[in-house]
Protein backbone atom coordinates (compact mmCIF):
# COMPACT_ATOMS: atom_id res chain seq x y z
CA UNK A 1 0.00 0.00 0.00
CA UNK A 2 1.11 3.51 -1.07
CA UNK A 3 1.01 4.76 2.72
CA UNK A 4 2.66 2.50 4.03
CA UNK A 5 5.62 4.91 4.29
CA UNK A 6 9.08 4.71 6.35
CA UNK A 7 8.99 1.14 7.40
CA UNK A 8 7.84 -0.34 4.41
CA UNK A 9 10.03 0.86 2.05
CA UNK A 10 13.41 -0.48 4.01
CA UNK A 11 11.87 -3.46 4.59
CA UNK A 12 10.59 -4.13 1.21
CA UNK A 13 14.44 -4.83 -0.24
CA UNK A 14 14.94 -7.74 2.38
CA UNK A 15 11.55 -9.43 3.65
CA UNK A 16 14.37 -11.90 5.81
CA UNK A 17 14.24 -11.20 9.86
CA UNK A 18 17.19 -13.53 10.48
CA UNK A 19 20.03 -10.79 9.98
CA UNK A 20 18.01 -8.55 12.84
CA UNK A 21 17.12 -11.52 15.19
CA UNK A 22 20.69 -13.14 15.24
CA UNK A 23 22.27 -9.16 16.00
CA UNK A 24 19.97 -9.24 18.75
CA UNK A 25 20.70 -12.69 20.09
CA UNK A 26 24.66 -11.82 20.01
CA UNK A 27 23.98 -8.91 22.12
CA UNK A 28 22.29 -10.87 24.40
CA UNK A 29 24.94 -13.45 24.66
CA UNK A 30 27.24 -10.54 25.35
CA UNK A 31 25.73 -9.19 28.10
CA UNK A 32 25.13 -12.85 29.80
CA UNK A 33 29.25 -12.98 29.20
CA UNK A 34 29.55 -9.61 31.40
CA UNK A 35 27.12 -10.79 34.39
CA UNK A 36 23.82 -10.29 32.65
CA UNK A 37 21.47 -7.43 32.72
CA UNK A 38 19.14 -5.32 30.23
CA UNK A 39 19.82 -2.85 26.83
CA UNK A 40 17.95 -0.20 26.45
CA UNK A 41 18.56 1.19 22.70
CA UNK A 42 16.60 4.38 21.49
CA UNK A 43 15.99 5.26 18.16
CA UNK A 44 16.14 9.11 17.24
CA UNK A 45 13.21 11.61 17.88
CA UNK A 46 11.69 13.51 15.17
CA UNK A 47 13.03 17.17 14.98
CA UNK A 48 10.38 20.26 14.01
CA UNK A 49 11.52 21.94 11.22
CA UNK A 50 8.97 25.10 11.50
CA UNK A 51 5.43 25.14 11.70
CA UNK A 52 3.56 21.86 11.63
CA UNK A 53 6.88 20.57 9.26
CA UNK A 54 9.20 18.11 10.52
CA UNK A 55 12.53 17.70 8.95
CA UNK A 56 13.26 14.64 7.07
CA UNK A 57 13.51 11.66 9.14
CA UNK A 58 16.91 9.37 9.58
CA UNK A 59 16.38 6.76 12.09
CA UNK A 60 19.41 6.12 14.90
CA UNK A 61 22.14 3.52 13.16
CA UNK A 62 22.38 1.13 16.07
CA UNK A 63 18.22 0.90 16.73
CA UNK A 64 17.79 0.19 13.05
CA UNK A 65 21.02 -2.17 12.88
CA UNK A 66 18.71 -4.35 15.21
CA UNK A 67 15.22 -4.28 14.54
CA UNK A 68 15.33 -2.76 10.56
CA UNK A 69 12.50 -0.38 12.00
CA UNK A 70 12.53 2.97 10.67
CA UNK A 71 9.64 4.48 12.39
CA UNK A 72 10.59 7.64 14.88
CA UNK A 73 10.94 7.39 18.53
CA UNK A 74 10.87 4.16 19.47
CA UNK A 75 12.64 2.11 21.57
CA UNK A 76 14.22 -1.26 21.80
CA UNK A 77 15.29 -3.58 25.39
CA UNK A 78 17.18 -6.87 24.77
CA UNK A 79 17.22 -8.85 28.10
CA UNK A 80 20.14 -11.64 28.54
CA UNK A 81 17.75 -13.75 28.49
CA UNK A 82 17.18 -13.21 24.69
CA UNK A 83 13.75 -11.82 25.64
CA UNK A 84 12.96 -8.44 23.19
CA UNK A 85 10.54 -6.10 23.74
CA UNK A 86 9.29 -2.52 21.14
CA UNK A 87 7.60 0.37 22.63
CA UNK A 88 6.53 2.30 19.32
CA UNK A 89 3.79 5.23 18.05
CA UNK A 90 0.44 3.48 18.70
CA UNK A 91 -1.89 3.33 15.78
CA UNK A 92 -4.09 6.52 15.14
CA UNK A 93 -5.82 7.12 12.47
CA UNK A 94 -6.18 10.72 12.59
CA UNK A 95 -2.13 11.17 12.76
CA UNK A 96 -1.92 8.85 9.99
CA UNK A 97 -3.93 10.63 7.84
CA UNK A 98 -1.41 13.53 8.10
CA UNK A 99 1.83 11.45 9.04
CA UNK A 100 1.64 8.24 7.31
CA UNK A 101 1.16 4.59 8.38
CA UNK A 102 1.77 3.23 11.57
CA UNK A 103 3.22 -0.05 12.49
CA UNK A 104 1.46 -0.05 15.98
CA UNK A 105 2.36 -2.62 18.86
CA UNK A 106 -0.16 -5.01 17.94
CA UNK A 107 1.53 -5.77 14.37
CA UNK A 108 4.98 -4.86 15.43
CA UNK A 109 5.67 -8.63 17.05
CA UNK A 110 4.78 -10.50 13.89
CA UNK A 111 6.17 -8.49 11.87
CA UNK A 112 9.83 -7.49 13.43
CA UNK A 113 10.19 -11.03 14.63
CA UNK A 114 10.25 -9.80 18.49
CA UNK A 115 8.38 -10.95 21.85
CA UNK A 116 6.40 -8.42 22.49
CA UNK A 117 5.57 -4.39 22.05
CA UNK A 118 3.94 -1.61 23.58
CA UNK A 119 2.47 1.99 22.95
CA UNK A 120 5.19 4.40 23.81
CA UNK A 121 2.61 6.14 26.41
CA UNK A 122 3.42 3.14 28.54
CA UNK A 123 7.26 3.81 28.30
CA UNK A 124 7.87 4.78 32.13
CA UNK A 125 6.17 1.28 33.33
CA UNK A 126 7.49 -1.03 30.68
CA UNK A 127 11.27 -0.11 31.83
CA UNK A 128 10.89 0.22 35.59
CA UNK A 129 9.45 -3.42 35.21
CA UNK A 130 12.09 -3.81 32.73
CA UNK A 131 14.69 -3.32 35.00
CA UNK A 132 13.63 -4.38 38.20
CA UNK A 133 15.94 -6.94 39.88
CA UNK A 134 18.44 -6.46 36.71
CA UNK A 135 22.55 -6.79 37.93
CA UNK A 136 23.25 -4.11 35.10
CA UNK A 137 21.85 -1.57 32.97
CA UNK A 138 23.26 -1.20 29.45
CA UNK A 139 22.84 1.69 27.44
CA UNK A 140 24.33 4.28 24.91
CA UNK A 141 25.50 7.04 27.50
CA UNK A 142 26.00 9.61 25.11
CA UNK A 143 22.56 10.04 24.10
CA UNK A 144 21.08 13.08 25.43
CA UNK A 145 18.49 13.07 28.05
CA UNK A 146 18.75 9.41 28.33
CA UNK A 147 20.37 9.69 31.83
CA UNK A 148 17.85 11.58 33.46
CA UNK A 149 15.19 9.03 31.83
CA UNK A 150 16.96 6.37 33.15
CA UNK A 151 17.52 7.84 36.99
CA UNK A 152 13.46 8.10 37.14
CA UNK A 153 12.68 5.11 35.75
CA UNK A 154 15.36 3.46 38.63
CA UNK A 155 13.54 6.28 41.03
CA UNK A 156 10.55 3.97 40.61
CA UNK A 157 12.26 0.89 41.40
CA UNK A 158 13.64 1.88 44.76
CA UNK A 159 10.35 3.22 45.99
CA UNK A 160 9.43 -0.91 45.92
CA UNK A 161 12.83 -1.52 47.78
CA UNK A 162 10.46 -2.13 50.65
CA UNK A 163 8.74 -5.20 48.50
CA UNK A 164 12.35 -6.80 48.01
CA UNK A 165 12.65 -5.36 44.38
CA UNK A 166 16.03 -4.02 43.69
CA UNK A 167 17.22 -1.94 40.52
CA UNK A 168 20.68 -2.54 38.75
CA UNK A 169 23.81 -1.39 40.16
CA UNK A 170 25.58 -1.11 37.62
CA UNK A 171 26.03 0.43 34.21
CA UNK A 172 27.50 -0.40 31.23
CA UNK A 173 28.24 2.23 27.78
CA UNK A 174 26.49 0.37 25.25
CA UNK A 175 27.84 1.96 22.43
CA UNK A 176 31.55 0.19 21.93
CA UNK A 177 29.62 -3.36 22.43
CA UNK A 178 27.39 -2.25 19.31
CA UNK A 179 30.24 -0.79 17.48
CA UNK A 180 32.44 -3.81 17.65
CA UNK A 181 29.65 -6.10 16.34
CA UNK A 182 29.01 -3.42 13.18
CA UNK A 183 32.75 -3.59 12.12
CA UNK A 184 32.10 -6.71 10.57
CA UNK A 185 29.32 -6.82 7.70
CA UNK A 186 26.95 -9.72 7.09
CA UNK A 187 25.96 -10.53 3.57
CA UNK A 188 23.01 -8.32 3.66
CA UNK A 189 24.86 -5.46 4.25
CA UNK A 190 28.00 -6.29 2.07
CA UNK A 191 25.31 -6.07 -1.11
CA UNK A 192 23.43 -3.17 0.40
CA UNK A 193 26.55 -0.85 0.49
CA UNK A 194 27.75 -2.12 -2.52
CA UNK A 195 24.36 -1.19 -4.38
CA UNK A 196 24.60 2.49 -2.56
CA UNK A 197 28.01 2.69 -3.98
CA UNK A 198 27.16 2.09 -7.47
CA UNK A 199 23.92 3.98 -7.37
CA UNK A 200 26.27 6.76 -5.78
CA UNK A 201 29.02 5.86 -9.08
CA UNK A 202 25.83 6.51 -11.12
CA UNK A 203 24.99 9.49 -10.22
CA UNK A 204 28.33 11.06 -10.88
CA UNK A 205 29.08 9.90 -14.36
CA UNK A 206 25.51 11.39 -14.61
CA UNK A 207 26.49 14.60 -13.22
CA UNK A 208 29.80 15.01 -15.59
CA UNK A 209 27.78 14.05 -18.46
CA UNK A 210 25.23 16.37 -17.87
CA UNK A 211 27.76 19.05 -17.81
CA UNK A 212 29.76 17.98 -20.93
CA UNK A 213 26.76 17.86 -23.08
CA UNK A 214 25.43 20.94 -21.97
CA UNK A 215 29.34 22.97 -22.49
CA UNK A 216 28.88 20.91 -26.07
CA UNK A 217 26.18 22.59 -27.37
CA UNK A 218 27.51 25.75 -26.11
CA UNK A 219 31.13 26.62 -24.67
CA UNK A 220 29.74 30.15 -23.77
CA UNK A 221 27.10 29.24 -20.96
CA UNK A 222 27.58 28.62 -17.37
CA UNK A 223 25.72 25.92 -15.07
CA UNK A 224 25.29 27.47 -11.81
CA UNK A 225 26.36 24.71 -8.98
CA UNK A 226 23.02 24.29 -7.74
CA UNK A 227 21.50 22.63 -10.96
CA UNK A 228 24.50 20.05 -11.14
CA UNK A 229 23.44 19.26 -7.29
CA UNK A 230 19.78 18.36 -9.16
CA UNK A 231 21.36 16.21 -11.48
CA UNK A 232 22.85 13.92 -8.43
CA UNK A 233 19.84 14.16 -6.35
CA UNK A 234 17.47 13.02 -9.12
CA UNK A 235 19.74 10.32 -9.61
CA UNK A 236 20.34 8.67 -6.43
CA UNK A 237 16.49 8.92 -5.94
CA UNK A 238 15.42 7.37 -9.44
CA UNK A 239 17.24 4.33 -8.47
CA UNK A 240 15.41 3.98 -5.07
CA UNK A 241 18.26 5.16 -2.45
CA UNK A 242 16.91 7.19 0.44
CA UNK A 243 18.47 10.48 -0.61
CA UNK A 244 21.70 12.13 -0.10
CA UNK A 245 23.75 10.49 2.70
CA UNK A 246 25.11 13.72 3.76
CA UNK A 247 25.35 17.53 2.08
CA UNK A 248 26.72 17.30 -1.33
CA UNK A 249 29.21 19.11 -2.24
CA UNK A 250 29.86 20.55 -5.71
CA UNK A 251 32.10 23.56 -6.08
CA UNK A 252 33.00 25.22 -9.51
CA UNK A 253 36.34 26.13 -9.76
CA UNK A 254 38.40 28.27 -6.68
CA UNK A 255 35.22 26.87 -4.91
CA UNK A 256 36.50 23.23 -4.48
CA UNK A 257 39.11 24.61 -1.92
CA UNK A 258 36.68 25.08 0.48
CA UNK A 259 36.57 21.68 2.19
CA UNK A 260 32.56 21.37 3.05
CA UNK A 261 31.44 23.63 0.53
CA UNK A 262 27.38 24.31 -0.52
CA UNK A 263 26.20 24.60 -3.55
CA UNK A 264 25.14 28.02 -4.26
CA UNK A 265 24.50 30.04 -7.85
CA UNK A 266 28.37 30.46 -8.29
CA UNK A 267 28.40 29.05 -12.13
CA UNK A 268 30.58 26.43 -13.87
CA UNK A 269 32.25 27.38 -16.69
CA UNK A 270 33.68 25.65 -19.70
CA UNK A 271 37.84 25.40 -18.87
CA UNK A 272 36.99 24.67 -15.20
CA UNK A 273 37.34 22.15 -13.13
CA UNK A 274 34.29 21.07 -10.41
CA UNK A 275 34.36 18.82 -7.49
CA UNK A 276 31.58 16.74 -7.01
CA UNK A 277 31.70 14.83 -3.00
CA UNK A 278 28.24 13.26 -2.68
CA UNK A 279 27.26 9.97 -2.27
CA UNK A 280 23.54 8.44 -1.47
CA UNK A 281 22.37 6.26 1.91
CA UNK A 282 20.46 3.23 1.00
CA UNK A 283 18.45 1.67 4.08
CA UNK A 284 20.96 3.39 6.89
CA UNK A 285 23.97 2.52 4.53
CA UNK A 286 25.67 5.82 3.36
CA UNK A 287 28.00 6.09 0.29
CA UNK A 288 30.53 8.38 -0.27
CA UNK A 289 32.24 9.38 -3.59
CA UNK A 290 34.63 12.62 -4.26
CA UNK A 291 35.78 13.27 -8.25
CA UNK A 292 36.97 16.57 -9.35
CA UNK A 293 36.46 16.81 -13.67
CA UNK A 294 36.75 18.79 -16.11
CA UNK A 295 33.82 20.69 -17.07
CA UNK A 296 33.86 20.41 -20.47
CA UNK A 297 34.92 17.05 -20.75
CA UNK A 298 38.24 18.08 -21.62
CA UNK A 299 41.64 18.28 -19.16
CA UNK A 300 44.06 21.54 -20.10
CA UNK A 301 47.74 20.05 -19.24
CA UNK A 302 47.80 21.55 -16.22
CA UNK A 303 44.74 19.70 -14.98
CA UNK A 304 46.25 16.36 -16.53
CA UNK A 305 49.24 16.76 -14.72
CA UNK A 306 47.38 17.56 -11.42
CA UNK A 307 45.03 14.72 -12.25
CA UNK A 308 47.65 12.11 -12.68
CA UNK A 309 49.47 13.11 -9.84
CA UNK A 310 46.42 12.43 -7.61
CA UNK A 311 45.40 9.52 -9.32
CA UNK A 312 48.54 7.62 -8.61
CA UNK A 313 48.51 8.51 -4.87
CA UNK A 314 44.96 6.82 -4.63
CA UNK A 315 46.35 4.06 -6.49
CA UNK A 316 49.31 3.61 -3.74
CA UNK A 317 46.58 3.95 -1.05
CA UNK A 318 44.32 1.51 -2.03
CA UNK A 319 47.40 -1.21 -2.79
CA UNK A 320 47.97 -0.49 0.81
CA UNK A 321 44.66 -0.73 2.45
CA UNK A 322 44.41 -4.67 3.22
CA UNK A 323 43.80 -7.03 6.06
CA UNK A 324 45.59 -6.16 9.04
CA UNK A 325 47.29 -2.56 8.09
CA UNK A 326 46.72 0.47 10.19
CA UNK A 327 44.02 3.04 8.69
CA UNK A 328 47.11 5.70 8.70
CA UNK A 329 48.98 3.24 6.38
CA UNK A 330 47.06 4.42 3.16
CA UNK A 331 47.81 7.51 3.75
CA UNK A 332 51.37 7.27 4.05
CA UNK A 333 51.56 5.54 0.76
CA UNK A 334 49.84 8.15 -0.63
CA UNK A 335 51.78 11.06 0.07
CA UNK A 336 55.21 8.79 -0.20
CA UNK A 337 54.05 8.31 -3.88
CA UNK A 338 57.23 9.48 -6.14
CA UNK A 339 54.83 11.75 -8.71
CA UNK A 340 53.84 13.48 -5.98
CA UNK A 341 56.90 14.67 -5.44
CA UNK A 342 57.99 15.39 -8.99
CA UNK A 343 54.65 17.44 -9.70
CA UNK A 344 55.21 19.67 -7.08
CA UNK A 345 58.65 20.38 -8.02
Amino acid sequence: MVCAGRYHAGMDRDASLEPFRARRARLAATMRGQGGGVAIVPTAPERQRNGDNDHPYRHGSDFHYLTGFAEPGAWLVVEASGTTTLLCRPKNEEREIWDGYRLGPDAAPAVLGIDAAFALDELDRVMADKLADQPSVWLPAATPGLAQQLEGWLERIRARERQGIEAPRTQHDLAPVLAEMRVVKDAGELATMRRAAEISAGAHVRAMRFCADAFRRDASIGIPEYVVEAELLHEFRRHGADGPAYGSIVAAGANACVLHYVPGRTELRAGQLCLIDAGCELDGYASDVTRTFPADGRFTPAQRELYDIVEAAQHAAVAATRPGARQRDAHAAAVRTPSLFVGLR
